[in-house]
């Protein structure tokens, strides 16, 4: 397995990745990154939808289809790192969430399927800004400072996706 902290990607922020640690095992947390790894609003999400939406645009739209793939394999990292804290935190990174108290198995209805560049980059800025939300608000929750600086840094990527996302709508403005 590759070294996380040395990372590197164009479709990433700067900068290296935080240790995975962890202060004590704490299976509260781990249920919220299990929402965060694999809910209809999460990295296994947004991974299988930005891979979609690269396979069917790229024939029109290579360009953006690539950056898709790129932002995706980024989402795979963030995925990894997910895993590996639920891991140290007693959990079980199953593809598995909890919301409003029922557990949610991950599947594939959870994927917009759009076929058109500007649809498909809408749905994506939606995953974009729910995780967004979502980390935002854990950073605020979570009191392990070594949880938090792994959600700080996968929020800086996730900044960085919006902003390329938003580019690719610009580029294709008529």
């Amino acid at each position: 397995m590759e070294d996380h902290a040395t990372y590197e990607s164009p479709y990433a922020a700067p900068g290296p990745y935080p240790p995975l640690l962890v202060e004590r095992q704490n299976l509260a947390y781990a249920q919220m990154l299990l929402f965060d790894m694999a809910s209809c609003k999460s990295e296994t999400t947004s991974v299988t939808q930005y891979i979609y939406h690269s396979w069917v645009l790229d024939r029109r739209y290579a360009n953006a289809a690539k950056t898709l793939h790129g932002i995706a394999v980024v989402e795979m990292h963030h995925m990894g790192m997910l895993g590996q804290l639920i891991l140290l935190l007693g959990g079980d990174p199953r593809y598995i969430s909890t919301q409003n108290n029922r557990r949610a198995v991950w599947n594939g209805g959870m994927v917009r399927y759009a076929k058109d560049l500007r649809p498909a980059i809408r749905d994506d800025i939606l995953l974009e800004q729910a995780a967004i939300e979502t980390y935002t608000k854990q950073t605020k929750v979570i009191k392990d400072p070594y949880i938090v600086a792994v959600i700080e840094r996968i929020l800086r990527d996730e900044h960085y996706h919006m902003e390329l996302f938003h580019q690719l709508l610009e580029d294709t403005e008529c």
